[in-house]
C-alpha cells in the first residue's frame, strides 16, 4: 500500500530533548548457538526444514530465536517500549526518548544501537550492490484455450496465465505469505468461501496488535483487496491468479500512520514466514517518506542495502523464499522512483501497466540508486478487478495489485516446475517477458508470459537434437514486440491459412487469410498486448506486443 505523499519545505533542527525516537538495539552473539543448531526442529517447522534442504540453504545462528532474558530485560527498562524483534538481525526495535535508549547501551548484552533518525548516528559508508542481471533470448510459444474468468479475464490474459490453469497448475502445494495492512472480512466474504472450504487460509499474525486474530482489526481492507487477486473466486465472475495456493496473512502496515516501526514489523513477519515454510512472500507496501521527516529516506538510499526492510528482504531470499513486491505508485509524484524493499536485488519488483499493456502513469520508475534495472517486470495494475471488504467486485488501481497478480501467477508456474529454485523461477519469469532482451527503467523486462515460461522450461528436458528438428517444423513469430507488421516464420509444408487477431479481453478485432504471404499488417492497432490465432492442422495461438 502506498500513501499519498505531499512534499513541503522543511527546516531541519537539532533533536528536541525528550522527544520520542525509534531505534534498533542489537545484541551480542546468541549464547550456546553451536549446541542449539544441532536441533533445528526446535525452532523451525518441518516444512521450513524441507524447503531449506531442497534449495541447499544453510541453517545458521540467524535462525535461532532471540535470547528471551535479553528481551525481558529491555521490556523492564523505564521509558522504553518494545515494538518488534528480529532473530535475523539479532535485535529488537524500540521506541523511547534518546536518553532512555542511550541507557540501554550500558547493558552487557547490548552490542550497538542504530537510530532511525539517522542524524543521531555516526556516519556510515553505504555498501553498493553490483549484481548483474541475466538477459536471455526468448523463443516461440504456444497457448491453449482459456476458460471463463469474468471480470478477471483481462488481467489474467495479459500475462497469458489461463493456459497454466487449464493444465491444472493453480498454485496447489505452494504457500504464500501476504504481508499487508488489514484483512477486513476475509473470514466472511463469499468470494473467499472456496479458499476457506479447501483449508487454504492457514492463519496469521497481527504484529501491531500482537495477536493471532488476524481478522480482528477492522480499520483497513487493503490486504483483503490484495489477497482477492490471488485466491478470490466467484463462479463465472472472478478467478484469482493462484486459486489453490495456501496463504498465511500477516499485518505489518499501520495504515493510520507512516513510521519506521512498520519496517521492523515486516522483518518480523518475514522471519515468521520463513519458520513456517512459506515459499513466496507478496508485499504490496513500500517505504520512502514518513510522517516525521527526520526518518525520511532519499532517492540515493534506494540501493537495496540501506533500509532495514530491504536488507531483511535480502535475508528472506537467502533463507530460500521468493519475494514479490509492488514497485510503488510514485510515477506522477516528485519522488518518482521505486521504494523499499522493491529496491533490493533479490526482490522481484512489479510495476503496473494498463489493460493495453502500456505503463500506468502512477507506476514508479527505476533504476535502483546503484543503476540496476527496476522495476523487474510488470502486470496489469490499472482498473484491476478486486474484491472489496463487502465482497463486491470493484475496479481498483495500483502496483499493490499488479504485485499479487504476479505472485499468484508465479505460484502456478512453480507448481509446474517444482524442482526449480527461487532464483531460477525469477530468471524464467524475466526470460518470458516482452522486453527480455532490452529491459528499460519504465517497465523493466516487460510483461511476462507464463505459459511461454512453462512450455519453454519444460522443453529443456527434451533431447537437444530432437528438439531442434521439431523446432524447424513450428510456426514462429520472427519478432516480438512488433512494429507495423507481424512477420511469421512458416514451414513450407504448413497448411496454416486463416488468422484472427484478438485483444486481451478476447474481443475479435479482425481476421484474414495468409495465402502466400507471411506478413500481417497491424499498423491500425494501438500500442498494447494482443493474440494471434492461426488455423491449420493444429491451431496455434501467439501473444504479441505492439510497440
Amino acid at each position: 500500500m502506498f500513501k499519498l505523499i505531499v512534499f513541503f519545505s522543511v527546516v531541519f533542527c537539532l533533536p528536541v530533548a525528550g522527544q520520542s525516537e525509534q531505534a534498533w538495539v542489537f545484541f551480542t552473539p546468541k549464547p550456546n548457538a553451536e549446541t542449539r543448531l544441532k536441533s533445528p526442529i526446535n525452532f523451525l517447522s518441518e516444512k521450513a526444514l524441507l524447503r531449506k534442504q531442497k534449495y541447499s540453504v544453510d541453517i545458521d545462528e540467524r535462525d535461532l530465536p532471540l535470547e528471551i532474558d535479553y528481551i525481558n530485560s529491555i521490556k523492564d527498562k523505564s521509558g522504553i517500549k518494545l515494538l518488534a524483534s528480529s532473530k535475523w538481525f539479532n535485535a529488537v526495535f524500540v521506541e523511547g526518548t534518546q536518553s532512555a535508549i542511550e541507557i540501554l547501551k550500558e547493558m552487557p548484552f547490548i552490542n550497538k544501537v542504530f537510530y532511525m533518525n539517522r542524524s543521531l548516528n555516526g556516519s556510515a559508508a553505504k555498501k553498493s550492490n553490483n549484481r548483474k542481471e541475466k538477459i536471455v533470448k526468448i523463443n516461440k510459444f504456444k497457448a491453449v484455450e482459456t476458460f471463463e474468468y469474468g471480470n478477471t479475464l483481462t488481467q489474467t490474459n495479459i500475462i497469458n496465465l489461463s493456459p497454466l490453469h487449464n493444465e491444472g497448475y493453480t498454485g496447489k502445494g505452494i504457500t504464500i505469505a501476504v504481508i499487508d495492512a488489514g484483512f477486513k472480512n476475509v473470514d466472511i466474504i463469499a468470494g473467499f468461501d472456496s479458499a476457506r472450504q479447501k483449508g487454504l487460509l492457514l492463519g496469521g499474525y497481527d504484529f501491531e496488535r500482537k495477536t493471532n486474530d488476524i481478522y480482528g482489526y477492522k480499520g483497513n481492507a487493503h490486504g483483503t483487496n490484495v489477497l482477492s487477486t490471488m485466491v478470490g473466486f466467484v463462479e463465472d465472475e472472478f478467478v484469482g491468479s493462484a486459486p489453490d495456493a495456501s496463504y498465511y496473512l500477516f499485518r505489518s502496515e499501520v495504515a493510520e500512520s507512516e513510521t519506521p516501526k512498520e519496517e521492523a514489523y515486516w522483518i518480523a513477519a518475514a522471519e515468521k514466514a520463513d519458520s513456517l515454510g512459506v515459499d513466496i512472500i507478496n508485499t504490496s507496501l513500500g517505504y520512502s517518506l514518513f510522517d516525521d521527516p527526520k526518518y525520511n529516506y532519499a532517492n540515493d538510499d534506494m540501493n537495496g542495502d540501506t533500509t532495514f526492510i530491504s536488507r531483511g528482504a535480502s535475508l528472506a531470499f537467502e533463507k530460500g523464499m521468493l519475494l514479490v513486491n509492488s514497485a510503488g505508485n510514485s510515477g506522477n509524484s516528485p519522488w518518482k522512483i521505486i521504494t523499499a524493499p522493491a529496491d533490493a536485488s533479490e526482490v522481484l519488483s512489479v510495476g503496473a501497466v494498463t489493460s493495453n499493456g502500456t505503463r500506468a502513469g502512477f507506476s514508479s520508475f527505476g533504476p535502483a540508486a546503484d543503476g540496476r534495472i527496476k522495476p523487474d517486470v510488470v502486470a496489469m495494475g490499472q482498473n484491476v478487478a478486486v474484491l472489496s471488504d463487502s465482497g463486491v467486485i470493484v475496479a481498483s488501481s495500483g502496483t499493490s495489485f499488479s504485485s499479487p497478480i504476479l505472485a499468484g501467477a508465479i505460484a502456478s508456474l512453480w507448481q509446474s516446475l517444482p524442482e526449480k529454485s527461487p532464483i531460477e523461477i525469477i530468471d524464467i519469469v524475466k526470460m518470458s517477458a516482452s522486453l527480455s532482451t532490452s529491459p528499460n527503467i519504465d517497465i523493466g523486462y516487460g510483461i511476462p508470459d507464463f505459459f511461454k515460461a512453462c512450455e519453454n522450461c519444460n522443453n529443456l528436458s527434451i533431447d537437444k537434437n530432437n528438439n531442434e528438428d521439431k523446432d524447424k517444423a513450428k510456426i514462429k513469430l520472427l519478432e516480438n514486440p512488433i512494429g507495423e507488421f507481424l512477420e511469421l516464420g512458416i514451414p513450407i509444408n504448413s497448411l496454416t491459412n486463416k488468422y484472427e487477431i484478438f485483444d486481451v479481453s478476447g474481443r475479435l478485432l479482425f481476421e484474414g487469410y495468409l495465402k502466400n504471404n507471411t506478413t500481417i499488417n497491424v499498423n491500425n492497432l494501438s500500442k498494447g498486448v494482443y493474440f494471434l490465432k492461426l488455423y491449420g492442422v493444429d491451431t496455434d495461438v501467439f501473444r504479441f506486443v505492439k510497440k
